[in-house]
């Protein structure tokens, strides 16, 4: 059981891990690699679509293409639970700051909401009117952002599971949700690349930032809320003033176009994209400033908590960064047998 791992006091009571320092980016090495094997039923390992490590810092929640949420340790790669009551691909998955609830959800357009600490499904529903493809928690996790293939933004109350608002976005084919740090406006974004912002509260529409040519898959705002960055398949990461929606900065990113944004860091951003690594870059100079290799396919999603960064994708493997520590010469590959049936 996940009860017995976190334990009453870490879900209730999160340590919280000082941030990196701007100087100490260049520490980061790689941990360890864990490699998702396929089970008896598939031929192949799964796609995870995302990784998000729990706020203690311990547990990792992995979802993919073969329908299932795997809650793993991070340290060791030990599969702790398998969540199995999704029926397609599960394309995202989010624990709330607290610790206490987990949300999934995915092509079966079902949100299914988890206690952790008891280890329970506390409710799913159906009537999501797409494939769902992004979800994000407010800072105190009491409203969660919802949005998929159509134009339909729905924030839902996570305890009672009511609709609190739906709106409508810029388009449609959604990639992209998040809340601003302090859970005052949402943003959304697609395929048009336009950006749409809300009042979080009235539901009023603030916004709309043309910030790409091509889809946004990826969003994050700064950590006091003035500005957003945007990934897209354009090969860009983007800038913009929140307030304004004046651009601030573009960032080129070579060949590849961006398929996770990450804040890291108060100054600084990771992203994830189709040239198998992870770039960071700096909120200050808007410059890129270090590049991780290793993986062999699309960097597909990125999970940051405290001094530990996890980067998953296509190529069906599992990094474990380390954002503070001195280099190891040879980081560990860890095989992990993919399960249907919990450990």
């Amino acid at each position: 059981m996940i009860k017995k791992i976190i334990g009453t006091a870490a879900v209730i009571a999160i340590s919280i891990v000082p941030s990196i320092a701007f100087a100490q980016v260049s520490a980061i090495k790689l941990s360890h690699t864990i490699q998702l094997k396929p089970d008896a039923e598939r031929l192949h390992p799964p796609v995870v679509s995302q990784v998000e490590i729990h706020p203690t810092g311990k547990l990792m929640a992995v979802a993919g293409d073969d329908h299932f949420v795997r809650i793993m340790e991070v340290a060791t790669g030990r599969v702790i639970v398998t969540l199995k009551e999704h029926t397609d691909w599960v394309r995202a998955a989010q624990f709330s700051p607290d610790g206490k609830l987990l949300a999934t959800a995915g092509n079966d357009r079902q949100v299914l909401l988890w206690d952790v600490h008891e280890n329970i499904q506390l409710r799913g529903g159906s009537d999501f009117p797409s494939i769902i493809t992004a979800i994000d928690f407010n800072h105190n996790g009491t409203r969660l952002a919802v949005v998929g293939f159509d134009d339909s933004v729905v924030v839902y109350d996570p305890y009672s599971g009511k609709t609190v608002h739906q709106w409508k976005a810029a388009g449609n084919d959604l990639r992209a949700v998040a809340f601003s740090p302090d859970g005052k406006q949402i943003a959304a974004a697609g395929r048009t690349g336009i950006i749409r912002i809300w009042d979080a509260a009235s539901g009023e529409k603030l916004r709309d930032i043309r910030a790409h040519n091509e889809r946004i898959h990826g969003l994050a705002f700064s950590e006091d809320g003035s500005q957003i960055v945007s990934g897209s398949e354009d090969r860009k990461l983007n800038v913009h003033n929140t307030s304004s929606g004046q651009q601030i900065a573009s960032m080129p990113t070579g060949d590849a176009k961006v398929f996770s944004v990450s804040l890291m860091q108060p100054g600084t951003i990771a992203t994830g994209g189709s040239d198998n690594e992870v770039r960071l870059w700096s909120l200050d100079t808007y410059e890129e400033i270090d590049h991780l290799a290793g993986h062999d396919g699309t960097v597909a999603t990125l999970s940051v908590q405290g001094q530990t960064m996890v980067s998953s994708g296509f190529d069906t493997t599992i990094r474990v960064w380390d954002l503070g520590s001195s280099r190891q010469k040879s980081p560990p590959v860890l095989t992990v047998p993919v399960s249907r049936f919990s450990n």
